[in-house]
């Protein structure tokens, strides 16, 4: 009926030619400015996807009205995700992330979807194309069944080499591709969203480092070597450690005044207490990225761009903090009040050692903050893990709490924000995010004083997984008249830095750690809590002397001197050391029994 009632032919036509020019147009606009972005050969080599996706669609169904309105609406469908992803966690869509539809839908429902006028006549747009597209009745007449096979399988060999040839380094300098992986935004906004993702394709799979060996990774490990002295249970301290969801200080990007200190008990501690600066590799989101670094001690610098090891390569058992401590003699829990299925968890949490994991179904009767589990219900799960273990023996708990997730923007009849941001406009993301602080800072308050009154050796670590989105700091940017968009790499770099806090409830040295990043920070722990170590802890003790920094954004060295993650061929080679041991730790340190990757002790 479409085809007799529509638009003649040559109209069709037409409006066929120019719907993938308007479809990548229209896409495009949705996150940045094409004619302020991008040169033209990127927007040619952009333009060659959308003409091959709406020409296979055409081949397939011989009907423009099926390319035109269905090509133009799962453009529109991409487009908007990347949309909304770069709104929550201020970074694109990547190919990797179609591993984590289960995560992001489980919270998905927490978010507001407000759309900018903008972006609303954008999507008008779309639906314009879509809507005129059903009326269109230009019909390709290929009436032999092997030439219309033959025509579609040459626009399907065509799609495999555009994708080979835009993820190609010759065919990147060709076209002038910015390839600057470390800088999302700027990656995608300058080469194009189609030909970004595609090219991101190619690090689904980790390539194995220059001049990698498995000998070499275990000869540089044998040298860190160090046989200790074992414990008894009794001596073994217990280790708590809480990674806080988006726990940070805002204060740390520019100065700004409160009503009430948001962090008074933090601020406090000090005897017994190591304190720091944290350095992860991502903000706004992926939680499972520092989580992975902290408990392994590897790092994102050497993974690609917007990976999650979690999804893409946690395949089987692997040597970890907790796995180390399990062989030790400790019991190993974990804690994290949602799902399971987030991030894989479940799996890995298996594959890490936890012998016993608690996730949503353990706190139905919990209470809730906003739609969250409090920090204190979840410290009062670890204080029960603790009542009920026998006395004596040693237990390490991972709690991942969820207290703190975003969205801040929804009205809670539970919540009433008491943090007042000064000398500014009210701001209510800032406000209400800087008041869950606060409440975060209590909990950890009641938790430390709970064990402070035990007597067993016990040592509290918590930090920060992430800072949140950017909309919800920027106005600590306006306060102290800074352009978000014009920072130096070590401006940028401060998004990145979350506090930590170590406390113990013996006698421990007082520190202040200047510079620290996720991957060292477990080694510290353990080293701090008196715990032997493996060979592989030792080494990054010893890395973080030259680099306390490394991670998917940056290196530091030891002069405090910042290097974008860009430069690394040409960095020093103990960081492509690293990289190897990396690589060697991730994919072929095969099982927890390597002695690469736990205590030596004298028996």
């Amino acid at each position: 009926m479409l085809e007799k009632k529509g638009l003649p032919r040559i109209p069709s036509i037409i409006l066929w030619v120019i719907a993938p020019a308007i479809s990548f147009w229209l896409l495009e606009s949705l996150t940045h400015s094409v004619i302020e972005d991008m040169d033209w050969p990127l927007i040619c080599a952009n333009l060659i996807f959308y003409y091959l996706l709406y020409g296979i669609l055409l081949l397939i169904s011989k009907r423009s009205w099926v390319s035109i309105s269905l090509g133009s609406l799962f453009v529109m469908i991409i487009g908007l995700v990347d949309y909304y992803v770069i709104q929550f966690r201020s970074v694109p869509l990547f190919p990797w992330d179609f591993l984590s539809v289960k995560t992001a839908m489980s919270v998905s429902g927490n978010f507001e979807y407000d759309l900018e006028k903008d972006t609303l006549q954008i999507l008008l747009g779309f639906l314009i194309m879509i809507l005129i597209g059903l009326f269109t009745r230009w019909k390709l007449s290929i009436k032999n069944g092997q030439y219309h096979l033959l025509a579609v399988l040459g626009a399907m060999v065509s799609i495999v080499l555009y994708s080979t040839s835009i993820q190609a380094e010759a065919v990147h300098k060709k076209l002038g591709f910015y390839d600057y992986l470390f800088t999302p935004n700027a990656y995608y906004h300058m080469n194009g969203f189609a030909a970004s993702f595609i090219s991101n394709m190619q690090y689904l799979k980790v390539t194995k480092p220059g001049n990698y060996s498995a000998k070499r990774a275990e000869e540089m490990l044998e040298s860190y070597k160090r046989y200790e002295r074992g414990q008894t249970a009794e001596t073994l301290p217990n280790i708590i450690v809480i990674m806080n969801e988006a726990f940070s200080d805002p204060s740390i990007l520019g100065s700004f005044q409160t009503n009430v200190d948001y962090m008074p008990f933090i601020h406090s501690l000090k005897e017994n207490t190591v304190k720091g600066n944290l350095f992860v590799s991502v903000k706004g989101g992926n939680t499972a990225n520092t989580e992975y670094e902290f408990l392994t001690g590897a790092s994102m610098a050497f993974l690609p761009m917007g990976s999650v090891p979690y999804q893409q390569y946690i395949r089987s058992h692997i040597p970890t903090m907790v796995s180390e401590l399990r062989i030790m003699g400790y019991e190993t829990f974990s804690i994290h009040p949602y799902r399971a299925n987030g991030w894989n968890r479940k799996k890995v949490y298996e594959y890490f050692g936890f012998e016993k994991s608690y996730f949503k179904e353990s706190f139905t009767e919990a209470p809730i903050l906003r739609e969250y589990t409090t920090d204190l219900a979840t410290y009062q799960k670890v204080i029960d893990i603790y009542n009920a273990k026998p006395e004596g023996q040693p237990m390490f708990v991972f709690d991942v709490t969820m207290q703190n997730h975003s969205s801040y923007s929804k009205d809670y009849e539970n919540f009433v924000p008491d943090v007042e941001v000064e000398g500014t406009q009210k701001d209510e993301l800032l406000e209400k995010y800087l008041s869950l602080i606060k409440v975060s800072d209590e909990a950890l308050q009641k938790l430390v004083e709970y064990f402070a009154e035990v007597d067993e050796p016990t040592v509290i670590l918590m930090f920060g997984d992430h800072q949140p989105a950017d909309w919800v700091v920027e106005p600590v940017y306006e306060i102290n008249d800074m352009d978000s968009s014009a920072l130096t790499l070590e401006e940028e770099q401060k998004r990145y830095e979350v506090p930590f806090v170590l406390w113990a409830n013996y006698d421990i040295e007082e520190e202040y750690v200047e510079a620290i990043s996720a991957n060292y920070l477990s080694s510290l722990c353990l080293e701090k809590a008196g715990v032997p170590t493996s060979p592989w802890q030792n080494y990054l003790s010893a890395l973080h002397e030259e680099y306390p920094v490394v991670t998917a954004n940056i290196f530091v060295d030891d002069k405090g001197l910042y290097y974008g993650s860009n430069v690394m061929d040409t960095m020093a080679e103990e960081l492509n050391d690293y990289n190897r041991l990396n690589y060697y730790y991730l994919f072929e340190s095969n099982h927890w029994e390597n002695e690469l990757f736990r205590a030596l002790v004298y028996p």
